[in-house]
């Protein structure tokens, strides 16, 4: 089966509504502990400013089949991506040229927030933009996932979204800020095969879909939102999948930074090439690191136990070993917990 990293488009409308069109709100969290780290401005040198508007240029195009149905791919040589559509593609030439070049300008702009991009293995991405072709209709919301027939991701989106015609769709396109979306879905192959939610007998597939990072993360990567609040910022509504804060628990009480970010994802990318991951997955190079495993890589580089952070933004408590009880506000139904090994190949 496909690996289905779901991205429901409700929820994915609630937090780009609120990053698009709602002031940041400052934390009104107070303290629990007196020994928790205050979180100031972030150190690190800030991502450069995207500009408002990509050049548009004609892209390369061959003639490919993805599970035996003809598409063509745009792609520039040496991009880990490329722009698929199925034959006889009904869109415009110069809309798949703009949303190349906006997505091309997000795409760095996210890569050098994160530090990595989609393991080498499951390049190039394929990112389709219509929903009711051969791939996408299998599940028409945006996703992504990788192929049955080959181990390559892909993702699938409406580039910008919905807009009247196709002129202003086109125009859209072409704004790295009007991303968000498939820079969302392309996120979400930044993980696969970096992280599992696999402990022992215990599986929960959430966990690797890691929204608490794919949520907010490309906002701030392209400008939506201002990397300088990183470290104050609690969203009304809660990105994780799990109803919590995962970024702002990491900052007042461990004191992570967006700098953090990217040193984390390259040790967890580190870990997962030298074989050092304890869960086996078909397809991959190499096993994948565990949530604990990460929670580990952060705590070196934080100086602390960040257990206390993923508790209060209600990751399982099966994750880490059932080191920590369940705080009360992150009540689960029993029907949410997954005790038996799942497939997710």
């Amino acid at each position: 089966m496909r690996r289905m990293i779901l991205a429901a488009a409700l929820l994915l409308g609630l937090a780009c509504n609120a990053a698009r069109l709602t002031a940041p709100a400052a934390s009104t969290d107070t303290k629990e502990n007196p020994a928790e780290t205050a979180c100031g401005e972030p150190s690190g040198t800030p991502v450069a400013a995207v500009p408002e508007s990509a050049e548009v240029v004609p892209v390369p195009s061959t003639a490919i089949q993805i599970e035996g149905v003809p598409y063509s791919a745009y792609q520039f040589p040496g991009d880990p991506f490329r722009i698929v559509c199925q034959e006889p593609c009904p869109l415009d030439l110069q809309a798949i040229y703009a949303e190349y070049a906006g997505f091309r300008v997000g795409h760095a702009a996210l890569v050098e927030l994160l530090g990595i991009d989609t393991l080498p293995e499951l390049q190039p991405v394929d990112m389709h933009l219509l929903l009711d072709d051969s791939v996408c209709d299998e599940l028409p919301v945006g996703h992504a996932s990788v192929y049955y027939t080959e181990h390559r991701a892909y993702t699938c989106s409406q580039g910008p979204g919905f807009y009247p015609t196709d002129e202003e769709w086109t125009r859209m396109a072409s704004r790295p800020d009007k991303q968000y979306f498939p820079l969302h879905e392309y996120m979400h192959t930044v993980f696969f095969g970096r992280i599992s939610g696999r402990a022992g007998d215990f599986f929960d597939y959430r966990a690797e879909w890691f929204h608490d990072y794919v949520v907010p993360i490309p906002s701030y990567a392209i400008g939506i939102l201002n990397l300088a609040e990183f470290t104050t910022r609690r969203d009304p509504n809660p990105p994780g999948d799990y109803g919590g804060w995962l970024i702002n628990e990491l900052c007042r009480r461990n004191g992570f930074r967006p700098e953090h970010l990217a040193l984390s994802l390259v040790e967890l990318d580190a870990l997962y090439r030298s074989g050092g991951g304890l869960v086996s997955q078909e397809g991959y190079d190499h096993p994948a690191p565990t949530v604990s495993q990460y929670r580990d890589i952060l705590n070196r580089l934080l100086g602390g136990d960040t257990t206390g952070a993923f508790a209060a933004a209600c990751w399982p408590p099966e994750l880490f070993g059932n080191s920590y009880a369940p705080l009360p506000e992150c009540a689960r139904p029993t029907e949410e917990i997954l005790g038996t090994a799942t497939s997710v190949s």
